[in-house]
């Protein structure tokens, strides 16, 4: 189970006090902070190029990097909002901004970290600009009441939460909620039994050994067929629907892999659906928007289906998506080059039993009998046929020696 996948890192601004560079930022897991994040010059001049703060627009941060080997530069991107639109903006981006991204996205519980690191905070007015207060520097030249950390707990956060150098650091402003007051929660887990875990506790580290089992093949060619021999790959189109979570269990009780396809507008009517599939580590790629053949559309609407449906998912999983199938397999060279624009993998198949047209269990487990499944990537759809030959292709695919694995 990804470490992130209900974290929301927010850009409010960028700002330059003493010489150096913020990042302004939102920080939502568990509860809402508000914090300052010293970055590179470099990195805060090639984000502000790029963004506006007069109000109109809202910017998710990205925790995905990429690495362009061509002009040996990182790269991260932005999602930015208005209303119903959205637009990813991709920006260079320094080793140091790639370590306090990791930081972020790696860090342990918010409360815990905050109740075992940090001192007692304190309010206090802010002094003018460059005014250097007991407690911390001044970042700031507006008044206004902030919480301010202790040098210990300053360096604490820095070196061991964060796991940043001696130059950068976080800045905690404010939360939601008092994180340092004392709570039912923290109670809660000081009564319990300092040898004896929580049966929560224990079932979660059951389901997380379940899930580090689950194989899976890494995708490294901008358009796939097939996999290695003696690897088999399930795929399962157009969800997610009334059958995915049965799907996935039935994928989860065997531990086995399965990359599912999803349609931006499935997407919008189960969004819960799209956070099962994730949170059991079961990969998740774009199907398009509304399912539409990309050759007959312009490259503009090409671009369209799949960024939106794109958005639609990393808005709920906070996860970059990757792996694309275009609805019918139908592709040209505009979908080819949208695709290596936004770093994308286009997946096909080699086997495909027409599930969605025979619609009989029997049928979808002969077909597969009868073919020589190894190094296969199988097309098939979310449907109750479907679900009812899962168990029966799984148990084949084992006889047979193979690996049931995940696209990565």
């Amino acid at each position: 189970m990804s470490v992130y996948h209900s974290k929301l890192l927010e850009l409010l601004s960028i700002e330059n006090n003493l010489n150096k560079s913020f990042l302004r930022v939102k920080y939502s897991f568990e509860i809402d902070i508000e914090l300052l994040w010293e970055i590179d010059t470099e990195t805060a001049m090639s984000l502000k190029e790029s963004t506006d703060f007069s109000g109109k627009f809202k910017y998710r941060m990205s925790f995905h990097t990429s690495w362009n080997s061509n002009i040996q530069q990182h790269r991260s991107y932005i999602t930015r909002t208005y209303r119903d639109n959205s637009e990813k903006i991709y920006f260079s981006c320094s080793d140091e901004y790639v370590r306090g991204l990791n930081a972020f996205k790696h860090s342990k519980q918010i409360n815990q970290i905050l109740n075992d690191k940090l001192q007692p905070a304190r309010n206090t007015e802010v002094k003018q600009e460059g005014e250097i207060h007991p407690k911390g520097k001044i970042l700031n030249n507006r008044k206004h009441k902030v919480a301010w950390i202790t040098v210990a707990s300053f360096i604490v956060i820095s070196t061991i939460l964060l796991g940043f150098s001696n130059n950068s650091y976080f800045n905690l402003l404010s939360s939601k909620t008092p994180v340092l007051a004392e709570s039912v929660e923290k109670e809660t887990i000081e009564s319990l039994p300092k040898n004896e875990e929580s049966p929560a506790k224990e079932e979660i580290k059951k389901n997380q050994n379940i899930i580090s089992e689950i194989p899976f093949v890494q995708l490294n060619d901008a358009i796939t067929f097939s996999i290695p021999d003696g690897k088999v790959a399930l795929t399962f189109d157009d969800g997610p629907s009334k059958y995915t979570t049965e799907i996935i269990d039935i994928l989860k009780k065997h531990t086995v892999g399965g990359t599912f396809f999803f349609t931006g507008v499935n997407v919008k009517k189960y969004p819960e659906y799209v956070k099962y599939a994730q949170s059991n580590n079961y990969s998740i790629g774009s199907h398009s928007m509304y399912h539409k053949e990309l050759t007959n559309l312009s490259l503009h609407n090409q671009e369209h289906e799949i960024i939106q449906a794109n958005l639609l998912i990393e808005e709920l999983t906070n996860e970059p998506v990757t792996l694309f199938r275009p609805p019918y397999g139908s592709n040209n060279e505009s979908t080819i080059e949208l695709l290596e624009k936004h770093q994308h993998k286009m997946v096909l198949w080699n086997k495909d039993p027409k599930d969605w047209k025979v619609q009989s269990s029997n049928e979808i487990i002969n077909y597969i009998r009868s073919s020589n499944p190894s190094g296969s990537i199988i097309l098939l759809h979310e449907s109750q046929a479907v679900i009812d030959a899962l168990p029966s292709i799984i148990s084949f695919l084992h006889d047979e020696g193979l690996e049931v694995v995940s696209l990565k």
